[in-house]
């Protein structure tokens, strides 16, 4: 009888690890498959005041942002949504880590414009989408080498240092409003 317990319970336990092996082998992919078997990678952000830099914000607002890199790495396609913000004047990514204010590296809107930013060889970047206002607001987008503002002292020179970054884990989604022109609400793009 004991030995029926012992060996109910051994191979119980077995299964257990077993199944907890394969949930470990599943998790540590970095990317998906779609449908149609490609392979990308998403990173996502949660936005709030607090974790504004280099001083916290105190605001009701949230937001949350998707990203989402082609197989290819040649674009980036991008989900930004916002809530309780008003007059929004600006959304980007920017790079940097979660202590630090970093450079914009891609813009997703703007209702002023891209300032001093300029995509690589000089010439200005293409107009972004108007952020829209609203109480919640959903924006989609997709970025490419083109709409990349470089910032070589940060390490980033081209697209692929862009997503080279995105994929590290050291870029951040930022939006920013009238009141807060440095920046509302934030959040880190992480796996």
């Amino acid at each position: 009888m004991q030995t029926q317990i012992f060996r109910k319970t051994f191979l119980g336990l077995m299964a257990l690890g077993l199944t907890l092996s394969m949930f470990a082998i599943l998790s540590c992919s970095s990317g998906d498959d779609d449908d149609d078997g490609n392979n990308f990678i998403q990173r996502q952000a949660n936005l709030t005041g607090a974790a504004e830099q280099p001083i916290p914000v105190t605001t009701n607002a949230t937001g949350s942002s998707l990203l989402t890199v082609s197989d290819d790495q040649q674009s980036i396609f991008f989900t930004l949504t916002y809530i309780g913000l008003t007059n929004v004047q600006q959304a980007h990514i920017h790079v940097g880590d979660a202590s630090i204010a970093g450079g914009i590296i891609l813009f997703l809107c703007t209702n002023i414009g891209t300032g001093t930013n300029v995509a690589i060889g000089g010439g200005p970047l293409p107009t972004p989408q108007a952020c829209p206002q609203g109480a919640s607001v959903t924006i989609t987008g997709t970025l490419t080498e083109q709409n990349l503002s470089p910032k070589p002292a940060q390490g980033i020179n081209t697209f692929a240092d862009a997503v080279a970054a995105l994929i590290s884990g050291n870029t951040y989604t930022n939006v920013h409003t009238a009141a807060n022109t440095g920046g509302e609400i934030r959040g880190q793009d992480l796996p």
